[in-house]
């Protein structure tokens, strides 16, 4: 009995020897630790590809993963143009007093945002999104090529001083890419408009780009009273031809770009910019473009006065259209 007891504790030793003798590992100057691993990934076409993963040495954190706003979105990535008229100081656009705010009636008020309302925008927009002109866009539309994330384009219609006092200053000190539309008649009538030196000192720093908005910033889709087709025609070909002849004399550039007045088009409009050797064109009803879009009716919105912060963002991260006719300058 003693002997048999004493053979169990015998094998049960020599088991546990034998056990750890498998498990051992190397020594130190053995042990050679795996750079990377292998895994296999089968294609569509049951194709065998080994593909190399380097070793995970830390956790990598993604800032837009962990806080998904409007710069996480999914492709197709969209584009979203905005317009913008006049810039005042809040004190401005909100006196009564005509010495001092010329705008009185409230559908011209509605087309003036205030300094400070385009500050919060425009620094709202360099943390959230990126900034290109239209002239970016417009390579993009031609190549059909996609961006790599949700794109805005800033554009102003007209040439109004408050651009350059107000609005220029905020696009440079957030580094804003912007597109300035000029109606050609704009600068030679208003006194209240920038004057060609001004506008050359834009487009030569290079911020803004300065594209066609016409010559007298008319209804482009209406025939006046007793006009024939080829009278509006001619017409309606001097005004895209005429402004783009000049803007580029002044400024020693191409010009390609056009924005309706009033955002009104139609299919000989449309027929006629092309003619004139235009790539694109932009409108005031506002739904987002991709670089499918129709070139020569991409959707833009107007910034009203009375649009705060909250409702300023709402337009990136709601999807909604409409119409800005009605309102247009």
């Amino acid at each position: 009995m003693k002997n048999t007891v004493r053979h169990i504790i015998l094998l049960v030793l020599l088991c546990s020897l034998a056990f750890l003798a498998l498990g051992r590992r190397p020594p130190e100057s053995e042990y050679q630790p795996r750079e990377s691993f292998q895994e296999i990934e089968v294609t569509p076409e049951e194709e065998i590809i080994i593909t190399e993963r380097p070793e995970v040495t830390a956790p990598v954190i993604i800032k837009e993963l962990l806080q998904p706003g409007p710069t996480s979105g999914k492709p197709p990535y969209w584009v979203k143009i905005l317009n913008y008229h006049e810039i005042f100081p809040e004190s401005i656009r909100s006196s009564k007093d005509p010495k001092i705010n010329r705008f009185t009636k409230a559908s011209d008020l509605l087309l003036i945002v205030s300094a400070e309302n385009f500050e919060k925008q425009m620094k709202y927009l360099s943390e959230n999104f990126k900034c290109v002109k239209m002239s970016d866009f417009g390579e993009h539309l031609e190549k059909k090529q996609p961006y790599d994330r949700n794109v805005v384009v800033i554009t102003f219609d007209g040439a109004d001083k408050t651009i350059y006092k107000y609005a220029y200053p905020v696009l440079k000190k957030y580094e804003l890419p912007a597109t300035l539309f000029l109606h050609i008649n704009s600068v030679k009538l208003d006194r209240t408009a920038m004057s060609w030196e001004t506008i050359k000192e834009i487009e030569a720093e290079g911020l803004m780009e300065v594209e066609s908005h016409s010559m007298t910033h008319p209804h482009l889709n209406r025939k006046n009273k007793s006009e024939t087709d080829e009278a509006y025609i001619e017409r309606i070909r001097w005004e895209l031809v005429e402004s783009k002849r000049i803007i580029e004399e002044k400024l020693g550039k191409k010009v390609y770009y056009f924005a309706y007045p009033y955002g009104g088009y139609n299919s000989t409009v449309m027929e006629l910019l092309k003619e004139s050797g235009y790539k694109a064109a932009v409108t005031v009803q506002w739904d987002k473009n991709t670089v499918e879009s129709n070139s020569y009716s991409l959707k833009r919105r107007g910034v009203f006065g009375n649009v705060n912060l909250k409702k300023f963002a709402e337009l990136f991260t709601k999807y909604y259209k409409d119409d800005m006719r009605e309102f247009a300058d």
